[in-house]
């Protein structure tokens, strides 16, 4: 069984990115703003009735069963009208897993908005918000600096080592236990959520990024070395 499934698997996900592209198409077709390098995960809804109002700018990543809505009916009946607003989801903004953006909001860029958050005002500029209402919690560039400083050569893997069974899921638990925060490089071999992407100029970005993490933390290992030296 686990052959016949990894000989599927390939296929699976051609059709699954068929029916994403179709879908997408369709609200691009109708209005919907989706720029380059964006990372749209399944599930997530685009309001249908006015995708013409939604805008998601580069380098934005949009997880799975997240909502974006354009329009509010919920006075129709007392107003006999629907309020209908802009959405702008700003340059690199990650919107977390099953977050609800609702009329009216931009967000970013460079922001982070958590999973499960309700989004129903700006969110601004190298933010991180959370809740309901979603409210700022901190800067996103600090995350990342944390993010930089947990990741070493040690607990850092190639995600398609995973993907292609050389890292069991075994060892993913193993190495979890040991370093209790691991990191994966990479893509992932199958993934029809990209759009608008290069995916061969993404991965060099990638390495670029990891290099300059990698230079970084030698600058800042040596200068620590020679700070306790002259000390």
């Amino acid at each position: 069984m686990p052959n016949l499934l990894s000989i599927l698997k390939p296929f699976a996900a051609i059709l699954y990115r068929k029916y994403e592209e179709l879908r997408l198409k369709n609200l691009i077709d109708r209005g919907l703003v989706i720029g380059k390098n964006v990372y749209i995960n399944k599930n997530v809804l685009f309001d249908s009735s006015h995708p013409h109002l939604i805008e998601i700018q580069d380098n934005c990543r949009i997880s799975t069963g997240a909502r974006i809505l354009s329009h509010d009916a919920t006075m129709f009946r007392r107003l006999g009208a629907t309020r209908a607003a802009k959405v702008r989801i700003l340059e690199d903004t990650f919107i977390g897993e099953y977050a609800i953006i609702l009329p009216g909001v931009t967000i970013g860029p460079n922001a982070l908005i958590a999973a499960g958050a309700v989004v129903n005002r700006d969110i601004g500029e190298d933010m991180c918000a959370a809740g309901n209402p979603a409210r700022p919690y901190g800067k996103f560039s600090e995350l990342l600096r944390r993010y930089c400083k947990g990741i070493t050569e040690k607990n850092l893997f190639d995600i398609k080592a995973f993907d292609n069974g050389e890292l069991s899921v075994e060892e993913v638990r193993r190495l979890c236990e040991l370093h209790g925060t691991i990191f994966f490089k990479g893509l992932h071999a199958f993934d029809p959520h990209y759009i608008n992407t290069d995916l061969g100029e993404l991965e060099q970005e990638h390495r670029d990024a990891l290099a300059t993490l990698w230079r970084m933390k030698a600058s800042l290992s040596q200068s620590l070395s020679e700070t306790n030296d002259e000390a």
